[in-house]
């Protein structure tokens, strides 16, 4: 099912052993294929000031009514993970760091990706002493991949408020994004076209991207301004799901494209 980020904003994360260790705060995405490799959990509540990033694979199926995630994890094993400085990028060394911590596949090199979902059942395991290894690269290659300080995953909370340039002119600005809570990919971001064609929102799938300009806050994409007006309304009260919208959003591409 498809649901709004911000919706998912203050979700009650709760460890395995029945502990609630915060709430959900963001999530960080792959800035090369779209699909969310961390959600950004606040630990305010018992570890003041800090924020730990945890793999999708990790949730369990969530208490949509009570807004409660459960995590395959607990508080001890959350706690001791590997800080993180939120006002730097994250670094692809810091993710090695964290994968090798908490014995996750990585999901780069060629690795595959890992998570099953949302709804995934598969424990979590105990920490490892030795780092994970690609088998797909030489180790050396790999090893100067990790250290790398370049970083490969952006904030959906920065996202919002990035300008959407189409190809011949700003269109409006992000003010959200549909997940997909199976596959943890990004399916559309939601635009607000503002004075350009006021009061209207449409989504716009990530195949559309030409290019993002992450320096400059904006994304510009494949589309031109007369495609993006002909596109149907985002309507709120009609939800999203896989069975209708290939065909309501067709004027935007289809989100099968990307499978």
């Amino acid at each position: 099912m498809l649901r709004r980020a911000k919706e998912l904003f203050g979700y009650t994360i709760e460890a395995s052993d029945n502990e609630n260790i915060g709430s959900i705060h963001d999530f960080y995405f792959d800035v090369e294929d779209w699909e969310i490799r961390y959600v950004v959990v606040d630990i305010n509540s018992w570890f003041f000031g800090r924020r730990v990033l945890l793999a999708p694979d990790t949730l369990q199926k969530p208490d949509w009514e009570n807004k409660v995630q459960p995590v395959h994890l607990t508080k001890a094993q959350i706690k001791d993970s590997p800080p993180v400085d939120f006002d730097k990028p994250i670094s692809r060394q810091y993710e090695a760091d964290l994968h090798q911590y908490y014995n996750w596949p990585t999901y780069w090199g060629g690795g595959g990706i890992p998570y099953a979902g949302v709804a995934s059942a598969t424990p979590a395991v105990a920490p490892m002493n030795e780092p994970l290894r690609d088998e797909h690269l030489p180790a050396e290659v790999l090893a100067g991949f990790e250290q790398s300080e370049e970083t490969y995953v952006k904030s959906i909370r920065e996202l919002t408020n990035y300008m959407i340039e189409a190809t011949d002119g700003s269109i409006g600005h992000v003010i959200d994004c549909f997940i997909d809570d199976e596959n943890w990919t990004i399916d559309y971001l939601l635009i607000d076209t503002g004075h350009w064609a006021p009061g209207q929102q449409v989504l716009i799938p990530p195949t559309v991207v030409d290019n993002a300009d992450w320096a400059g806050s904006s994304i510009h994409v494949k589309l031109t301004q007369a495609q993006v007006k002909q596109s149907p309304a985002y309507d709120p009260n009609r939800p999203l799901d896989q069975t209708n919208e290939g065909g309501i959003y067709a004027h935007d591409g289809d989100p099968a494209d990307r499978q």
